[in-house]
């Protein structure tokens, strides 16, 4: 069959949407890169657009069945077939390893169970890496949502479009950063760009503010209602608000959104007790393989 190859520009976002729900439904291979994990990287600050373009598509007959993409920067990538055009992989493949590495090689995680693509990368030299990536699932219906919100505490929707500067503040505290929080023209700019999400819900995105009006937990939540499934990132706590159940009440307080909305299910990529305390349990395992150049 003759496909034909694109470089990536904004007008083909949707349909790499598409495409990563339609391959999302083998779940037991590919949840790792869905539809929400692409969106959070293509509108998060690290993101180097300028290397967008490079983004490969194959289609064939006007239908995306290829992608390859790399992972906010040069060095790692994800790369994927439709069912059926498989013997794409070798052509994508090369292709990722010519475009995506960097000075360091190339990265890629592969599923343990993906016999196909190991033996693929195995083939062309590439060499089992000790980093991981693990996949843990939440079936809604089976756990209990309830939770205990502290005293003094509110939990809310994100003010995407008004409170930029909190938001901005609660991520450069929650995960550590030391110094003045960077409030720059650029880096508000960008912060800007990361809520201008194509299908963020700001229902989904859940904020634990205290009696300042401070942003001191958050949850990100993504869904779409192609799927049966939510995705989690981030999740995150202040310092000095740690250790008093915020961030299960942001996490639980947007998966029960998330489940009036139609899902069934979540995931997450970690391996972080937290998770397995709130109830989600093992689903997947993936391994990155290394290609040196």
């Amino acid at each position: 069959m003759k496909t034909v190859f694109r470089n990536f520009d904004n007008s083909y976002y949707d349909k790499v949407c598409e495409f990563l729900i339609e391959l999302s439904k083998d779940d037991r291979i590919h949840i790792n890169w869905n539809w929400a994990r692409w969106e959070w990287m293509f509108f998060h600050p690290d993101f180097n657009r300028d290397l967008m373009d490079k983004i490969g598509l194959w289609y064939c007959n006007d239908e995306l069945v290829g992608i390859a993409t790399y992972d906010h920067y040069f060095g790692e990538a994800f790369f994927a077939t439709k069912q059926g055009y498989g013997e794409l992989k070798k052509e994508i493949l090369e292709y990722v390893i010519a475009i995506f590495s960097n000075e360091k090689g190339l990265g890629i995680a592969v599923n343990d169970k993906d016999t196909h693509t190991l033996d693929l990368l195995l083939s062309n030299k590439f060499v089992k890496h000790d980093l991981t990536e693990n996949i843990l699932e939440l079936t809604l219906e089976n756990v209990s949502l309830d939770y205990i919100t502290p005293v003094g505490i509110t939990l809310k929707d994100m003010d995407i479009k008004h409170d930029l500067y909190k938001h901005q503040k609660l991520l450069w505290k929650a995960f550590d950063h030391e110094g003045p929080v960077p409030v720059d023209e650029i880096t508000i700019r960008k912060q800007k760009t990361m809520l201008s999400a194509t299908n963020l819900n700001s229902f989904l995105h859940i904020v634990a503010e205290n009696e300042d009006g401070e942003y001191v937990a958050y949850c990100g939540l993504w869904y779409s209602q192609k799927t049966d499934y939510a995705y989690v990132e981030p999740v995150c706590t202040i310092p000095e608000y740690r250790q008093k159940g915020l961030g299960k009440a942001v996490v639980l307080e947007a998966l029960e959104r998330s489940c009036s909305l139609g899902a069934k299910k979540a995931y997450v990529i970690s391996d972080n007790p937290f998770y397995k305390s709130l109830g989600f349990h093992q689903h997947s395992h993936y391994t990155f393989y290394w290609h040196n150049i």
